[in-house]
């Protein structure tokens, strides 16, 4: 009776650690699953109660955008304070508004502390304007700020340090700015960067689109396999009735090959929309999506979509 009870306990301990064991994976995966879903580098969709971890507490933070008098401002709640991040740029304005330029608000842990980085990127008074924030430990600090508008990060995910690369698309690779985020402050590696891998296809597809008018040739920037109707959106923008105007850029890699080099680039450009005929103010916004992969010694475009 005695080895039976004993037996019994000794049954019981396994399955109660093997509970245990089955639990903490289960946990591991879905906290995995989520910081995979917070490390995608696209732009947040921010409403009213948009939750991330932005602290890197493992609990949920809400982001909020505040828009009135011509001012656009971002509130974080989180252990139960809030965090104007207004209030952390010398001149206490972040963006003014401007309905064919909204801002754009990106996550990616650049530092690898398992505490994401928030970048946001819009304009001040029609002039690009980016941010990078990050929580320190008891407060959301600014890291730097850049008026170049193109704006990215190469090593997003890879074996590497992520960096974050700026330029201005006006005065080129001579205006290309580069520099790691560690221990809460920016490093500049700029003297180590003399490129961005797809820039040249990038450039080249930008001045298509601003061109006042239709190319008869395109420019060898694309691969041969790419989709002939999302080709076609170069000849759709009605250049008739529309100008389009260059605004502002970010792009990040998501694919390396074995020396950790980036194979593939993934591209967002914004475009004022003018109408030619009609009120001054009749402006839009569209983005452009750019999907660039390497093709031999090249980058080419293999995708191109339009948001609206």
């Amino acid at each position: 009776m005695k080895i039976l009870i004993i037996k019994k306990k000794f049954a019981i301990n396994i399955i109660f650690t093997l509970f245990l064991i089955i639990l903490s994976i289960v946990i591991f995966t879905l906290t995995s699953e989520k910081f995979e879903t917070t490390q995608t580098i696209y732009p947040l969709d921010i409403n009213e109660n948009s939750k991330y971890d932005l602290t890197g507490d493992g609990k949920e933070d809400t982001l909020q955008m505040i828009n009135g008098q011509n001012k656009i401002d971002y509130n974080i709640k989180s252990y139960g304070d809030d965090y104007f991040l207004s209030k952390k740029v010398p001149d206490k304005l972040l963006f003014t508004t401007n309905n064919h330029w909204k801002p754009t608000v990106f996550i990616h842990d650049l530092s690898r502390d398992k505490i994401p980085e928030i970048l946001l990127q819009g304009s001040k008074n029609n002039k690009s304007i980016s941010y990078l924030f990050h929580w320190n430990g008891e407060d959301f600090s600014l890291v730097t700020s850049t008026e170049k508008n193109i704006l990215g990060i190469l090593d997003s995910k890879n074996s590497k340090t992520p960096q974050l690369y700026s330029i201005d698309s006006k005065n080129g690779i001579s205006s290309l700015e580069s520099s790691m985020v560690i221990n809460n402050d920016i490093l500049n590696t700029s003297k180590d960067n003399n490129n961005i891998p797809s820039l040249d296809s990038v450039i080249k597809f930008i001045n298509l689109v601003e061109y006042n008018y239709v190319v008869d040739e395109l420019p060898d920037i694309f691969t041969s396999g790419i989709n002939s109707n999302e080709l076609s959106l170069l000849w759709n923008l009605d250049k008739d009735n529309y100008s389009y105007a260059f605004q502002n850029a970010f792009f990040y890699d998501y694919k390396w090959d074995a020396n950790g080099d980036p194979t593939n680039i993934k591209w967002r450009l914004s475009f004022e929309k003018n109408a030619l005929k009609g009120s001054e103010g009749n402006k839009d916004e569209i983005i452009i999506f750019l999907d660039v992969k390497k093709d031999s010694s090249l980058y080419k475009i293999t995708s191109i979509k339009k948001s609206k």
